[in-house]
This record gives structure tokens, C-alpha cells and sequence, in this order.
């Protein structure tokens, strides 16, 4: 279970022209930095001055460890910097640095080597507030547990309404590994499940973005191949932190009990319906045949 448009989770570039990105490193507000062999500064990014609180004509030429690093730790960056630039080796880490205001902040940071194509050696150095990393850590940790650990059926669709993400509560329900899922549509994946209806119901969402609450759905499954089963299905628009269209999550719940139910009660009604009125009709036979 679970349910073609502008550009999402690996669509087509949006037709309107070039789309300011978004994502983590937006959020990060990642800080680049690039020193040349001596550890002075050569290029000096926006973000950088924003982290670090030296504008460009501050930062550019000077020896970054004299302005961001504090006395006590000078030999130690040195030293790492040093180790970088000789074997080409990666360091990743958090260190404090001193702001330009004279705080002290924990930063993430990621060097690297550069090489350019006269054979000159720079280094890379990308940095983030460790607060904001970790905050984003948690929050990308807890909503993965809340995904994977929700009873109820769980699914992402990309703007072709194909699948790009299930939880374990919707691979149970279909029957099907989530591996299975990706890439393909629900028709493709469930051609026993009648998905005309949701797929237009998941088009709606994307077109107008008015999630649909308690979309009926019926059919079969891998899961329980021999029995009809009905579903609630809802399903709501995925945008970016700009606006843009990434898709539609869905959620299903396995509600064929009460489906019965109400079929069984429907049934029952219709024959007392049915009793009643075979009943009017004989009182009034009755009645004529006493006149």
C-alpha cells in the first residue's frame, strides 16, 4: 500500500529555472575555508565569516591558527595541520576556537589536502557549529526511531508517486522487503490493490497540497493473499525548508475488522429492511383479504 510533478527526491530539475539548494548543509551552515601551505588564509567563504565573525579583508592572508586558535592549543594544531598537508590524510573533529568577539565556541570541523592543476597543495577545511551537528544528529535519530518503530504503515513517494522510503509496519503489511518497494508505483507493486483511486487522490495532494484523511482502499497483498483486506490510507505533501515539492507521505492502517464489521452490519440491516418490508406487505394482504 501507500500512493507526476515538479522536481522531489531525484525528479527532474523544476521547469521554472535554478532553485536556490537546500538541505543539511543549508541548515549546518557549513563554513569553508582553504589555507595554503604556511596554514594562511586564501579563500574565506561567507559562512566562514558568519562562524568565525572575521569578514573577508579581516581573515584573508593572516595564519588561521593565530586568529581562531587559542594559545594552549597552537602545538596541537600545528601538528595536525602539518600531518594533513604531509601524508594527505583527512582529520575530522571537534575543537574549540575563539570567535572574534572573544568567545569560545566548539566547532566540527573536516580537513582535508587540495591540489590544484599547477601541482600546488592547499588545504580544506570545513567547519559547523557543534551544537547545531548535534542538535540535527538527534533529531534526524529521533525521527528515524518514530518511523521505524511506528505500528502504522509509513511511506514516502517522490513526484512520480513511486517509492523511496518504507518503515517495517508497512513491508509487513504488503507482504513485500522494503527493497522491493523503491522505485516502483503502487500499481507496480500491488496489482491486486485498487490503486486508481489512490494514486489520484496522491496527485490532488501534490497539485493543491490538501492532505486526504481516510482514503478508502481495498484489495489484496502478498501479505494475506487469499483474503480481501481494506485500508485507511492518508497522505500529505513533503516540502523543503523553501516550499519546494519533494513528494507525498503516506500513512496506512490495516482497518479490514471494522470494514467487516460494517459490511456484516450493513448486510443485517438490509435483511431486517427486507423482513420489514415483506411484513408491511403481508399485513396489508391480510388486512384486504379480511374486507
Amino acid at each position: 500500500m501507500g500512493a507526476a510533478g515538479s522536481a522531489g527526491f531525484g525528479g527532474e530539475p523544476s521547469p521554472r529555472g535554478p532553485v536556490r539548494p537546500s538541505g543539511l548543509l543549508d541548515l549546518l551552515n557549513v563554513a569553508s575555508i582553504v589555507l595554503d601551505t604556511e596554514g594562511r588564509i586564501v579563500l574565506w567563504s561567507p559562512q566562514a565569516e558568519e562562524l568565525f565573525g572575521y569578514s573577508a579583508p579581516e581573515a584573508l592572508g593572516q595564519y588561521a591558527a593565530r586568529i581562531m586558535v587559542h594559545e594552549r592549543h597552537l602545538d596541537l594544531v600545528v601538528r595536525l595541520f602539518g600531518e594533513v598537508m604531509k601524508t594527505g590524510r583527512s582529520w575530522a573533529g571537534a575543537f574549540p576556537v575563539r570567535h572574534r568577539d572573544g568567545s569560545t565556541r566548539l566547532v566540527e570541523f573536516r580537513n582535508m589536502r587540495l591540489l590544484d592543476d599547477r601541482g600546488d597543495v592547499y588545504a580544506l577545511g570545513l567547519a559547523a557549529d557543534q551544537s547545531m551537528v548535534r542538535r540535527l544528529e538527534r533529531d534526524v535519530a529521533l525521527s528515524t526511531r518514530v518511523i521505524m518503530q511506528s505500528p502504522i504503515g509509513l511511506a514516502v513517494l517522490d513526484t512520480d508517486l513511486r517509492y523511496v522510503s518504507v518503515n517495517p509496519a508497512l513491508e509487513r503489511l504488503n507482504g513485500i522487503p522494503a527493497e522491493e518497494h523503491l522505485g516502483r508505483t503502487i500499481r507496480e507493486l500491488l496489482p491486486q490493490v485498487d490503486a486508481d483511486p489512490l494514486e489520484a487522490a496522491a496527485r490532488g495532494v501534490l497539485e493543491t497540497g490538501r492532505p486526504v484523511v481516510d482514503q478508502p482502499a481495498t484489495g489484496r497483498t502478498p501479505a494475506d493473499p487469499d483474503e480481501e483486506h481494506a485500508w485507511s490510507v492518508s497522505l500529505y505533501r513533503l516540502e523543503d525548508a523553501l516550499g519546494a515539492v519533494l513528494g507525498v507521505a503516506v500513512s496506512v492502517v490495516d482497518v479490514t475488522e471494522q470494514y467487516r464489521t460494517a459490511a456484516e452490519a450493513e448486510g443485517a440491516r438490509r435483511r431486517l429492511a427486507a423482513v420489514a418490508d415483506a411484513s408491511a406487505r403481508i399485513g396489508t394482504t391480510l388486512r384486504l383479504d379480511r374486507t
